[in-house]
């Protein structure tokens, strides 16, 4: 029977046999290729667990035998670090990426990535792609979008990230963690990744290409969307008449300067909800401060650009 306290993923599996083992880690890395080798020893074991919701799954793998194959691409950023050398990821790129014991490494994203590794438990904390975006877009008040993380951590911020992993691990590998304290470890630990590692936005085309007239509006809004902005204030701005704004928006976008305004206004009430206390604040007020005097509309809005209610995201704190 499930319960609040409980996760939504929940999988514990293990065996003794390799082609059992083979089909498992094919299915969860979306994969058609997976191959795993005799081990050294006589007895052949392998174990997966993953422990999480819909922001961030905390897995652990052991295979006692060599692997390699590939990573189908998903929505999502993987921090991984293993207990024993010997693995190697992005191994079909240029630069493969040796991953040394105990050294947490972000993999890269957005496209399959090769692997192939000697017998070693692999840990990994895999955070659900706008999630982190959102928490990404947040620290830096830009607007959320995909990201390029550097491999390896900043020196100065490996030991922070190591004693976050280290005190949040335990809760989130827990199964009847509470859905709010849960979230808030969840966030604790994007943000400790977002400081740890250089981060390059990867915007959407709309804020790079186009005259730079609608990217200086752009970026104006971006800069301001905390305060009360009219399309008569981005046009002066931009240095050209409302109309002509409105007519290049269209034509490089898709969309008109304030609806684009919208979306950067709703991102960032998404990630004041993700990290708010509900008994200490309320979507209203969240809403409010950012510009959304209609509760109704910016609830439909929301839940266009989310899949989810504001309400929704909010509550989920608390279960």
């Amino acid at each position: 029977m499930t319960t609040d306290a409980e996760p939504l993923i929940h999988v514990d599996r293990h065996g003794l046999d390799i082609d059992e083992a083979v089909a498992f880690y094919e299915r969860v890395y979306s994969s058609e290729d997976i191959s795993v080798g005799r081990s050294g020893d006589e007895r052949f074991t392998w174990r997966f667990r993953a422990v999480g919701d819909d922001e961030v799954v905390v897995g652990t793998s052991s295979v006692d035998a060599p692997r390699w194959g590939t990573i189908g691409q998903a929505p999502s950023y993987v921090l991984a670090w293993t207990t024993r050398p010997g693995l190697a990821v992005d191994t079909a790129g240029r630069d493969p990426i040796v991953m040394d014991p105990g050294v947490p490494v972000m993999w890269p994203s957005g496209r399959d990535v090769a692997f192939d590794g000697a017998p070693t438990t692999l840990h990994t904390v895999r955070f659900d792609a706008p999630f982190l975006e959102s928490v990404a877009a947040a620290q830096r008040h830009s607007v959320p979008g995909p990201l390029r993380f550097s491999v390896t951590a900043d020196p100065g911020e490996l030991d922070h990230l190591r004693a976050v992993i280290a005190s949040a691990a335990p809760e989130l590998l827990r199964i009847d963690t509470a859905r709010g304290r849960r979230a808030a470890v969840n966030m604790l630990v994007a943000e400790a990744v977002v400081d740890a590692y250089e981060v390059t936005p990867q915007l959407d085309l709309e804020l790079h290409e186009g005259p730079a007239t609608m990217r200086l509006a752009q970026e104006w809004m971006v800069a301001n969307a905390h305060r009360p902005i009219t399309s008569t204030d981005v046009s002066r701005v931009a240095g050209v008449n409302a109309r002509s704004l409105q007519a290049t928006f269209q034509r490089h976008t898709g969309t008109s300067p304030m609806a684009f305004l919208r979306q950067v206004r709703l991102h960032r009430v998404r990630a004041q909800l993700v990290a708010g206390d509900p008994a200490e604040t309320t979507v209203a007020a969240i809403a409010g401060t950012w510009g959304f005097g209609h509760l109704g509309r910016f609830a439909g809005y929301y839940a266009d650009t989310f899949g989810e209610l504001p309400s929704e995201t909010l509550r989920r704190r608390t279960r």
